[in-house]
């Protein structure tokens, strides 16, 4: 069964521009574009949205800069 993007943003509860987002983000599978309109499959009676990407990982937190940094090593005292 498929439903218009309208549809299926009153079926999850969500406006129809967040649908509108999703569907260019590609994160609605099984979404086509037919004409101006969206055609949405339902599964289980609710569209299947893919989760989306946070941003960039901030530069102060990997790996590789934490290992570059200078640090102090103490010697034992046992």
């Amino acid at each position: 069964m498929f439903v218009s993007s309208t549809q299926a943003a009153h079926l999850m509860g969500i406006s129809p521009r967040r649908i509108r987002q999703l569907l260019s983000q590609g994160r609605i599978q099984g979404a086509l574009k037919i004409g101006k309109f969206w055609i949405i499959p339902l599964v289980e009676g609710m569209p299947q949205v893919r989760e989306g990407t946070r941003g960039p990982q901030a530069s102060w937190c990997t790996a590789s800069r934490a290992e570059s940094q200078k640090t102090a090593d103490f010697p034992d005292e046992n």
